[in-house]
């Protein structure tokens, strides 16, 4: 698993977060994963994306607050789409 590091994510990211009214420091880790790594992370089956969230109304001491982690299968083309809905997810937004 490789943490992503890409500006146009980032900024997305930040973009999302904010208008979900976090204000100050936050953290969301995406990670890039092998087919392989996705199966393990869950339930043995294939996932394009899987999000873990932490205490969204939670700020750590150090003052940051952290919305959790976002794994993406490292096969998919369209890694922007699949970290915006998967931060939806972080920030509590889920499917009807």
């Amino acid at each position: 698993m490789t943490k992503l590091t890409d500006k146009k994510i980032d900024d997305q990211i930040e973009k999302l977060v904010r208008e979900h009214d976090v204000l100050g420091d936050f953290e969301v880790n995406v990670f890039l994963a092998s087919e392989a790594e996705m199966k393990k992370l869950l339930d043995g089956k294939y996932h394009n994306v899987l999000s873990f969230p932490l205490e969204f109304d939670k700020t750590y001491p150090d003052g940051v607050v952290r919305l959790g982690d976002i794994v993406i299968c490292d096969r998919e083309k369209d890694i922007e789409f699949l970290a915006h809905h998967a931060c939806l997810h972080l920030l509590g937004v889920h499917h009807e």
